[in-house]
Order: structure tokens, then C-alpha cells, then sequence
């Protein structure tokens, strides 16, 4: 069940407000056009009233014509100011929200890859998309209207007093049952209002994982059984949507019926006047019902506005949520660039904790020099792939140091570290876009001819023009267009068009054929030439000929040497070659 934690809607507005500031030009000129239309709606029961006193009194004359053009030219004005505040505050509206949602795209790109990991994907995309849905519909079908809502109820209020105070006592009697009618419902609807949304990110969610992960419903035949989950979910969230509806409906009913009860009081007293003072006349009696009628509608507008209040507040609240999250790697903008790299790479002490307590790596500590290549070999869980996230500096290190040509790398600003290393993982990610997109991801300033260079390096063109649109070709959604061997070409031929200093390669060739794994590994090889290369690999035989090989085994580095000087030692290292190419241990002598 969802945490009845308390909404705040007011803080959460404020927070709001400064994302109105730079638009404060064109919200003037909306007040205006709200009252415009608000003064313009308060002077048509008067006129109506004067029309029916003139025809009541068999007077048509002058004055029922001349109050009929004036009627006829308020109508038309206040349609046409009508148009322009709706255009105007639904432009507003939609800047505002557009500006949220490229703030919430640019603050999850600061954010670290902790974040994304400890997150949902659909959790995050509905905070760009659907929380942000709901904050334009409380900006232009709310707040606008809101206030044009309570302008009107304070001027028809006012001219009502200054017709008949009594009469205007006798309509008021009902107000306050108005407030206790929503305060009583008010709290209750900021829970189901909360529940509902928070259901509806784990629908986002459960919905986003599965279509990304079709092939994997598909291999275990598990349609049925998604299809049950989903419906599940959707069910869940139907009841919890009926839960807002209905409280927001008995909200909006009992308003109703105390507008009547309020109408039937002024319709008695109303008549009585009419009867008895021969000052308050037949036409005073419908002007007063028709601000009588005019006024309560807005009121009642507002008591059933409190439920888009509530999902908006919600879904402020979960944005701000978001915006506040900071980032594992400190904000770094003021720091300075890092200089052009050479290639000296050192861990120095590092230890890391994913979990606080449980050490992922611990006292590691290397140096590679400009154009080697090291390869980091080990069981699975030794801690290899977390190393080279912590050079990337995608998470910092919990005590130790990681040096570049001398200098801790946290001294410079992490984009421009990031700049100066390319990284080929197991399973490159490539967008939906073009070959040439996804080639000059890194680059994208860079010539046809310096990409065609690339991927001629990356042993991609010819499978490339042999498609048929050639480098313009759609790879589809993660690549899934072409196979795995071209795609890690493709992302080879990405990393030789940035042109790095420092080359990581994570497992790259682990998941390819031996004709595709040749192919990457000619490529590999055309790309670590004079370059700092670490090499991450479960197939030794692609890391025979490493300057060194780094053996690590439960976070920690427990063999350093060359393949041949590793094998004599008879350590993990040789264990680990001879499990691979099924070779057993020389017999020892007696």
C-alpha cells in the first residue's frame, strides 16, 4: 500500500512559481484578459435585467435597443478576449512545461550511474513525460481559469451587496457548507490522488521493461503469463483511479446541492421581495438569479478542481523529488578541463563499495604506461568491469587515488576526462538512428570522409555498402537490425572517429562467432596501436600477447606478469588458461 505520506501543496506550488518568471510578460497581459473577460461577464445579468423590467413595464423603446447592441457588442468582445486568453495561457502552459521537461533532461544527465541503476527506466521517462503532462493541465485547464473563477465571484459578490444585502445574506448562507464540503473530502483525496500515481509508475514501468525485453518474453513463452501481470496492474490501477473518481464525485455532487438549496432560499425571499417591495422589481429577480447562477458555478468549479490540484501537487512534488536528487559525482562545471592525455594511467589504493560495508574492490593498485595494453582477467565478480567504471569515472573511488599522466582524475571537470576515453563494451548500445548517426555519435562534427576512414579501420564498410542505403541505413532500437558482430564494428569505428588516448575494452569480442570475433579483433588491434589500452577478457587467447595481465580474484590483484611468466608460476592465472583449453596439470615428478 502506498505511504500516506502528506502532500504539500502550497510549499510545492511556491516551488513552482519561479518557472513562471521569465514568461511574467505574457502572464500580465493573461490577468488583464482574465479580467477583461470576468468584468465583461459581470455586466451581462445587469443588462438582461433592464431589458426584462423595460418589456415587463410594455416600454420597447430606446433604451431595450440600445441595451440589446450593448449586449450584442460585450458578447462579441468578450468572445474574441476569450480566444486570445485561451491561445495565450495554453502557449504559456506548454513553454513552461517544455522548459521542465529539458530541465529534467539536463539534470539526468548530471546524474551519476548509481542513479540509473538503483531506478526504473519507466519510473524516470514518466517523470519527463507524465508527471510533466499533468503539471501543463494545472497551468493552462487550472490556474488561469482558477483565477478568473475567483475574480468573478468577488465582483458578482459585490454587485449583488450593492443591489440587495439581504438577499445577498440569504445566498450566502450556504458558503460555508461549500468549505466544510471540501475541506472534509480534501484530505482524503491527496491520498488516493498519491496512491493512484504511485501505482501508475510501476504500470510505466513493468510496461517499458517488458517491450524492451520482448525477446526475452518470446524465448521463455511467457505471453500468458505477462499478459496476466499486466492486467493485474491495469486493474489495480483502474480501482485506484475509481477511488479518486469517486470521492472527487461526491465532492462535485454535494456542491451541486447546495447551489440548489442556495438557489431555492434566493428564489423564495427573492419572490417575496417582489411581492411586497414594489422598489425590487421582476428584473431585479432575474438579474440577482443570474449572478446567483453565474456565482455558483465557478464555486463549484473550484471544489472539483481540487482533484487536478491534488495530481498536480503530486506530480510537482515527484519532479522537485527528481530535480533534488544529487548526484554521486559532485556537480564539477567550475573545474578545470583536463589537459590532452598522454596515456600514464595508476590506481593507487583504490578500494570501492557499491554497498557500504562490502568491498567490490579493495587495495588495488597498478600503472600503465603510454601505448601498453593490459588485460584484467578473472573469475566473474572479481571486481574487473568495476575498474574500468571507476578510470570512466562513472562512480568515485571509496579511499585510493586514479591518476592520469599524475593528476587525480576528480581534479578536472569529469566531461572532459570522459572525452579522452573510448570504451567498446560486451554489448555496444547503439541508437535507432543511421550508421552515420551512431558512427559520429562521438564526433558529430566530424567529415563523411574521416567516418568512412573509421570504419574502414573498424573492418565495418564492407557490410556497410552492401546495405542498402549504406551508412544511412536504420539499425532499429539498441541496434537490433543488424548482428552482433556488426554492431560492435560499428561502435569500434565510433571509438577510432573520437580518437582517444585511453581504450577500454569491456568483454568486446566474449559474445561473437569466430569469423565476427576475427573481424573485431583485426580492428581492436588497428585501434590500440600507440594507445593505452586495457583489455577486459574471459577468452584468454585474445589477451595472450598483453604487455601485462592483471589476475584479480574477490577485488583484489593477485597476479601481475606476462602470459608465459604467469603460466610457469602455476598460480590462479594458470588454472584459469587451463579450465579454458581443457588442458590438465603437468603430472609432478616423483
Amino acid at each position: 500500500m502506498a505511504s500516506r505520506k502528506k502532500v504539500e501543496v502550497w510549499p510545492t506550488l511556491k516551488r513552482f512559481f519561479p518557472y513562471l518568471k521569465p514568461h511574467r510578460g505574457q502572464l500580465g497581459l493573461a490577468i488583464f484578459l482574465v479580467l477583461a473577460v470576468s468584468g465583461l461577464q459581470v455586466v451581462f445579468p445587469k443588462l438582461i435585467g433592464t431589458i426584462i423590467d423595460e418589456l415587463t413595464q410594455h416600454r420597447v423603446g430606446h433604451l431595450v435597443y440600445t441595451t440589446l447592441a450593448i449586449f450584442a457588442g460585450a458578447l462579441a468582445l468578450r468572445m474574441i478576449l476569450l480566444l486570445w486568453r485561451n491561445f495565450l495561457t495554453q502557449q504559456i502552459s506548454m513553454r513552461v512545461t517544455c522548459d521542465m521537461r529539458i530541465q529534467l533532461f539536463a539534470h539526468l544527465q548530471k546524474l551519476s550511474l548509481r542513479f540509473y541503476q538503483g531506478s526504473r527506466t519507466g519510473k524516470i521517462v514518466s517523470r519527463v513525460v507524465e508527471d510533466t503532462n499533468a503539471l501543463h493541465m494545472l497551468v493552462s485547464g487550472l490556474s488561469v481559469n482558477m483565477a478568473g473563477d475567483i475574480i468573478a465571484i468577488v465582483g458578482m459578490l459585490g454587485v449583488m451587496l450593492f443591489m440587495n444585502v439581504k438577499l445577498t445574506l440569504v445566498t450566502s448562507i450556504v458558503l460555508p457548507f461549500f468549505v466544510l464540503n471540501y475541506t472534509w473530502h480534501r484530505r482524503r483525496m491527496r491520498y488516493e490522488s498519491r496512491r493512484h500515481r504511485n501505482n501508475w509508475d510501476h504500470v510505466v514501468g513493468f510496461l517499458y521493461e517488458r517491450i524492451a525485453n520482448s525477446q526475452l518474453v518470446m524465448a521463455f513463452a511467457s505471453e500468458e503469463k505477462e499478459i496476466e501481470t499486466f492486467r493485474g496492474r491495469i486493474e489495480q490501477d483502474f480501482s485506484n483511479y475509481n477511488r479518486v473518481v469517486w470521492r472527487n464525485v461526491i465532492l462535485g455532487t454535494g456542491a451541486e446541492f447546495l447551489s440548489g438549496i442556495g438557489t431555492l432560499f434566493v428564489l423564495i425571499y427573492g419572490a417575496y421581495l417582489v411581492i411586497h417591495d414594489p422598489a425590487f422589481t421582476v428584473g431585479n429577480l432575474v438579474t440577482f438569479y443570474t449572478y446567483l447562477g453565474m456565482l455558483y458555478a465557478p464555486i463549484i468549479r473550484i471544489v472539483e478542481a481540487n482533484a487536478m490540484i491534488q495530481k498536480g501537487a503530486t506530480s510537482m512534488e515527484k519532479i522537485f523529488t527528481l530535480l533534488d536528487t544529487q548526484p554521486h559525482i559532485p556537480d564539477n562545471d567550475t573545474l578545470p578541463a583536463m589537459p590532452k592525455a598522454e596515456g600514464h594511467v595508476e590506481f593507487q589504493n583504490v578500494t570501492f563499495d557499491y554497498r557500504s560495508g562490502i568491498h567490490t574492490l579493495q587495495n588495488v593498485s597498478f600503472k600503465v604506461e603510454p601505448g601498453e595494453m593490459i588485460a584484467l582477467v578473472g573469475p566473474s565478480g572479481a571486481g574487473k568491469s568495476t575498474i574500468v567504471t571507476l578510470l570512466a569515472r562513472f562512480y568515485d573511488p571509496t579511499q585510493g587515488e586514479i591518476r592520469i599522466d599524475g593528476s587525480d582524475i576528480r581534479k578536472f571537470n569529469v566531461q572532459t576526462l570522459r572525452q579522452q576515453i573510448g570504451i567498446v563494451m560486451q554489448d555496444s548500445i547503439l541508437f535507432a538512428g543511421s550508421i552515420a548517426e551512431n558512427i559520429k555519435y562521438g564526433r558529430p562534427n566530424a567529415t563523411d570522409e574521416e567516418m568512412f576512414e573509421a570504419a574502414r579501420a573498424a573492418n565495418a564498410e564492407e557490410f556497410i555498402t552492401q546495405l542498402d542505403r549504406g551508412y544511412e541505413s536504420i539499425v532499429g532500437e539498441r541496434g537490433v537490425q543488424i548482428s552482433g558482430g556488426q554492431r560492435q564494428r560499428i561502435a569500434i569505428a565510433r571509438v577510432i572517429l573520437k580518437d582517444p588516448r585511453i581504450l577500454i575494452f569491456d568483454e568486446a569480442t566474449s559474445a561473437l562467432d569466430t569469423h565476427s570475433e576475427r573481424l573485431v579483433q583485426e580492428a581492436t588491434e588497428r585501434l590500440m596501436k600507440n594507445r593505452t589500452s586495457i583489455v577486459i577478457a574471459h577468452r584468454l587467447s585474445t589477451v595472450i600477447n598483453a604487455n601485462r595481465i592483471v589476475v584479480m580474484e574477490g577485488g583484489r590483484i593477485v597476479e601481475v606478469g606476462p602470459h608465459a611468466e604467469l603460466l610457469e608460476r602455476g598460480g590462479l592465472y594458470r588454472d584459469l588458461y587451463n579450465l579454458q583449453f581443457n588442458q590438465r596439470e603437468p603430472a609432478s615428478p616423483e
